[in-house]
């Protein structure tokens, strides 16, 4: 049993490289991490919303993070932004986003 609405420490800042989504499970949820670029972290569930192909698989794009299966793009808010060959995003395309906060790292 997990006490919920509660910050839980995920990593040291140097553990997430601005390059590289690392995965984690917190509170028995996989969680995928990323740096974006502006320096903060970014946290959503490493399971991408059309075939459940975990993020952390994927590569980060700027502040968006792509799932390697079949290419759709995540803004850090958990909703796709890009679906390849599709102009039309449906507004419902989207992961659960967590907040992430560095504290003395």
């Amino acid at each position: 049993m997990f006490l919920r609405n509660c910050w839980y420490v995920a990593g040291w800042s140097h553990h997430f490289s601005g390059d590289c989504p690392v995965t984690r499970t917190l509170l028995g949820e996989p969680i995928v991490l990323y740096r974006k670029e502006e320096g903060g972290v970014a946290a959503l569930e490493d399971r991408c919303c059309h075939r459940l192909a975990p993020l952390s698989k994927g590569r980060v794009e700027g502040d968006d993070l792509r799932c390697m299966y079949h290419g759709l793009k995540f803004a850090p808010s958990g909703s796709c932004v890009e679906i390849p060959g599709q102009s039309i995003v449906p507004p419902h395309a989207r992961v659960r986003a967590y907040p992430a906060v560095e504290r003395d790292c």
